[in-house]
């Protein structure tokens, strides 16, 4: 027996309409997941994009994407640092995506101070120096550790620890300052001494005015960029981590000298050959020079033979208050190397020990260092105490505040030149002292005091080891506070607001000694005390907004900006004068001293700036790009008519590596 059955003609509609429905549904379905690193941590700014449309979205915050993506689709997933991966996507409608670190992709991350961008996306001349590159060169002087590391920035330095090197990123091209400006963490800063190596993420080096005039007025001689170091979000552990050089500095034999016999006849040759008689006070008139035993005995020049010390030491007097000066000094026939005696082997060390770390919605860095360095001279030496403090927190999904602090005390002894050491080659020097002292003078007379040109027949160069020894209780130091506080918010995917207050303190103090000589030709005929002080106080005020949006095969990225700050406004004092009460330093101040100078000081409100800048970038199938930048910067060094100035700059680039046709050319990578 046959069963029919029946399906009404509605429902059998209902039923294909709503496979219809289904399928369309999750052909054009949500996808939605959270992308993280290998730590587990959400990546915020992540660009997805489902390959060959143009429909793409950015993770939030926090790492979490959602986006429209059809069965068996693939999306492209890429961010600065990590490898970029083609993931399928099935019939998942949910899909966590884990990324891998790319160190290569990392190294081509270029910080302008305001923005984080692919190197490989510029189209101007940057260059990016990495920590473990600087960490090859051992010094305490970040600049010095640039030297060769970037094409175009020229590094000098005069080997004193701690004194500003010379840095010219293109050359000299001004009749005043060819300085670049120096940004830390955002912050403009005058000098980087303060800076930790250990402390340095990464330098970004911006050559030309399409990349360093987003800086507009200031950067004309160029800008160097310092990241420091930052704690890592979720980090399963503390991490510490110690770093530590130690070094000797060799001064080497210095230049060659005549000794005593050379010295003399040459001196005797000079006068033959202007036509003079010879006559000198050490050598004689004779038909050739004689080699002295003494070159002083009281007021007696050139003494040949031997001499009653014993008698001689009643009548030896080096304290010019105490009556005429007399001393008993011995030729050094042998030769005095002045070089070798005021010049030493130089230790250097440094160490530093780092803690970082995070938590789910923070992250942290902490380091503290000590950098001793001695410099060949005896009496040179440089300290700096350091400690840095970078943290951040998530006070919403979208709402970050976060903080760059550093301190360190820095104590710069026996530096000689103006501007931080870097006019020490227009000094009358210790080192040309040396080479210019006879050999046959020695150290010290017979009874312990300075030994020098007061001998007569010598010219007037001084005894470089009594000046070395008089800076030995000559005092300085420097207090430096360095930092910003930053707010970012992330009201719509791929925009960033940030807002920035830095501020730069510096406080100084000095003190030091000339002491009374007697050993020179020309002599200072009174001890003397000098004082002073200062401090100043910069500040920098930041507000900017960053969107980047990737569709399709375009993408662009758009920054509006204003930033108003001061120089830094303070003040310096200063005092001096001569022959205080008594010598001894627990009693020698300003009001002590028989005679003072007028007293100095110096009010200064610093050079205010303010500006409004932007940018723009273009690229097109990651092989055309353009960058378009403008800045309008106000300085209050002009006047009020001409108080403002515009700086535009426009860059294009095209990645040729990328077409078709250089796909035979596997050799090149990157064009």
């Amino acid at each position: 027996m046959k069963k029919s059955y029946s399906i009404p003609i509605r429902g059998v509609l209902i039923m294909c309409v709503m496979v219809l429905v289904a399928t369309f549904t999750f052909a054009q379905g949500r996808l939605t997941g959270k992308i993280s690193d290998s730590a587990g941590n959400g990546v915020p700014g992540v660009s997805i994009l489902v390959k060959g449309t143009k429909t793409g979205a950015t993770t939030d915050a926090n790492g979490n994407y959602s986006v429209n993506a059809g069965a068996n689709s693939t999306l492209v997933v890429s961010s600065i640092g990590f490898k970029t991966k083609e993931i399928g996507v099935g019939n998942q409608s949910s899909l966590n995506i884990t990324m891998d670190d790319d160190a290569s992709t990392f190294d081509e991350v270029v910080v302008t101070g305001y923005t984080v961008d692919k190197r490989r996306d510029a189209t101007g001349a940057v260059s990016i120096v990495k920590a473990k590159d600087l960490a090859i060169r051992p010094t305490g002087n970040i600049e010095n550790q640039l030297q060769g590391r970037v094409a175009g920035l020229t590094v000098i330095a005069n080997g004193q620890p701690g004194s500003n090197s010379q840095v010219r990123v293109r050359g000299f091209g001004a009749f005043g300052g060819n300085e670049p400006l120096i940004v830390v963490d955002g912050v403009p800063v005058g000098s980087s001494n303060f800076l930790n190596p250990d402390d340095i993420e990464s330098v970004t080096v911006l050559k030309d005015a399409s990349t360093a005039s987003i800086y507009g007025a200031r950067a004309a001689n160029g800008v160097i960029v310092y990241t420091t170091k930052k704690g890592k979000k979720g980090a399963k552990k503390l991490d510490v981590s110690y770093d530590g050089l130690y070094g000797v500095t060799n001064p080497g034999p210095g230049q060659a000298m005549m000794n005593p016999t050379d010295f003399a006849t040459w001196t005797w040759n000079a006068k033959r050959n202007s036509g003079e008689a010879f006559g000198h006070p050490q050598f004689g008139s004779g038909a050739t020079p004689v080699i002295p035993d003494y070159l002083s005995v009281g007021p007696n020049a050139g003494v040949i033979g031997s001499v009653d010390l014993a008698a001689e030491k009643l009548k030896y007097n080096v304290n010019p208050a105490a009556g005429g000066i007399y001393q008993v000094t011995k030729a050094n026939k042998q030769g005095t190397d002045w070089y070798d005696a005021i010049t030493r082997e130089a230790p250097v060390q440094r160490h530093s020990i780092g803690f970082s770390g995070g938590g789910e919605n923070s992250r942290f860095y902490v380091n503290i260092g000590l950098q001793d360095q001695k410099g060949i001279l005896l009496t040179n030496s440089f300290k700096r105490y350091s400690m840095r403090v970078n943290t951040e927190f998530n006070i919403l999904k979208n709402l970050r505040m976060g903080e760059n602090l550093s301190l360190a005390f820095i104590q710069n002894l026996g530096q000689g030149g103006g501007a931080g050491g870097q006019g020490v080659a227009a000094d009358e020097n210790d080192i040309l002292q040396a080479f210019r002292m006879p050999s046959i003078i020695p150290v010290y007379d017979e009874f312990g005091g300075y030994a020098g040109t007061a001998s007569k027949g010598f010219n007037n160069p001084r005894n470089p080891v009594a000046n070395q020894n008089g800076n030995i209780n000559n005092r300085s130091f420097n207090g430096v506070a360095n930092g910003n506080v930053y707010l970012e918010l992330d009201p719509i995917p791929g925009l960033t607001l940030r807002t920035s207050l830095g501020g730069a303190y510096n406080n100084s103090y000095n003190w030091g000694y000339t002491r009374l000589q007697y050993e020179n030709s020309e002599n200072n005929s009174a001890f003397g005390y000098n004082e002073g002080g200062g401090f100043s106080l910069a500040w920098t005020l930041t507000n900017t907004a960053n969107y980047k949006k990737a569709f399709g095969k375009h993408g662009i990225e758009l920054l509006a900006g204003q930033e108003a700050l001061n120089t830094g406004a303070g003040r310096n004092m200063n005092a001096s004068g001569l022959n205080p009460f008594s010598t001894d330093l627990d009693y020698i101040t300003i009001s002590t001293l028989g005679s003072r100078n007028q007293p100095g000081s110096n009010l200064f409100r610093g050079v205010n700036f303010y500006s409004l800048f932007g940018r723009a970038i273009y690229n097109f199938n990651d092989k055309y790009m353009v960058t378009g930048v403008i800045r309008r910067d106000g300085s209050s060094r002009f006047g009020i008519n001409s108080r403002y100035g515009v700086f535009p700059a426009v860059s294009a680039a095209w990645r040729v590596s990328s077409e078709s046709f250089m796909k035979s050319l596997p050799w090149v990578q990157d064009l």
